[in-house]
């Protein structure tokens, strides 16, 4: 059943799958959350907006999802949807690279380097 479901979401405009993630967002899909968050920050099948794509990401990182930990670095480090904080930029790649993401590991390393 999920497997059919996957399959019709694969076949809906940006818009229609907007709803298909609220839907799973709502119903507290960290995947689907973050997926939403994308959408906001990129403007895809809604509007651009900053301030709801921190707060759909903050709420798959709650989850312990490490792709939302590594998004929600970079939102922090690049200043997106909240004031930058390098602080919890890195927290938030570390709590992502504990759980194995290489691409949160190689921000930790690159924010460790002094700046040249």
């Amino acid at each position: 059943m999920a497997d059919q479901l996957n399959e019709k979401k694969a076949f809906l405009t940006w818009e229609e799958s907007v709803v298909a993630l609220q839907t799973d967002a709502g119903q507290g899909s960290a995947r689907a959350q973050r997926l939403l968050a994308m959408r906001y920050l990129r403007g895809r099948g809604v509007p651009k907006d900053e301030t709801i794509a921190f707060y759909w990401m903050q709420l798959a990182a709650q989850q312990n999802f490490a792709l939302a930990h590594r998004s929600l670095g970079e939102l922090y480090e690049n200043g997106s949807g909240i004031a930058q904080d390098m602080t919890l930029a890195a927290h938030c790649y570390r709590l992502a690279a504990e759980q194995g993401d290489p691409i949160a590991q190689k921000h930790l390393q690159r924010l460790a380097q002094p700046n040249t």
